[in-house]
């Protein structure tokens, strides 16, 4: 056996053990917290688990919806072309879970299964160097203005971005408006 060959199937390996995982907590998150109304006491009273717990059984919709961004990391994890996109989405997914795990107290085995899935997922990215410093190279952003008209390029900047906090500052009073 090659040593490009033992790489491969390492790659492999790490590859469908964090797919295999994530995917069942993504899949999970669906039946993994109560009822909010199972949390009475006043919340002084609860431990940061129980806290966190409370806020995920409060809107089962945010939970599920955590759930299929770890369903889908994993399957771009999974999938060669696709794997580096994965790795950054399972990677966000991930160190959320760890701060969460540190912060609030949640079970240490826990944390640990989510450190391991990190610094696996970070391998993984670190053995696709290649692909991932073309990916960067290719999204190359083109900040370069001619002299001649940078003045106005970078008012028109500023009016673009005043223009963006504007309808961002709207779309904010209008959902609370609509109390969405």
């Amino acid at each position: 056996m090659t040593k490009k060959e033992f790489l491969n199937i390492l790659e492999w390996s790490f590859v469908i053990f964090v797919a295999f995982y994530m995917s069942i907590y993504g899949e999970a998150k669906a039946l993994q917290f109560g009822d909010i109304n199972e949390y009475t006491r006043p919340l002084f009273s609860y431990d940061g688990m129980s806290l966190m717990w409370a806020f995920y059984s409060y809107s089962k919709t945010y939970a599920v919806i955590l759930g299929i961004f770890e369903i889908l990391g994993s399957i771009l994890f999974l999938v060669p072309r696709t794997r580096i996109i994965g790795g950054f989405v399972l990677s966000a997914i991930l160190i959320n879970v760890i701060l969460q795990d540190y912060f609030y107290g949640v079970h240490r085995g826990a944390m640990a299964n989510a450190i391991i899935y990190q610094i696996i997922v970070l391998i993984v990215l670190f053995m696709n160097k290649e692909k991932l410093i073309n990916m960067i190279k290719l999204s190359k952003l083109d900040f370069n203005f001619s002299n001649k008209k940078i003045i106005l390029k970078i008012l028109l900047i500023i009016v673009i971005l005043f223009a963006l906090m504007i309808a961002q500052e709207g779309l904010g009073m209008l959902l609370n408006f609509l109390k969405i």
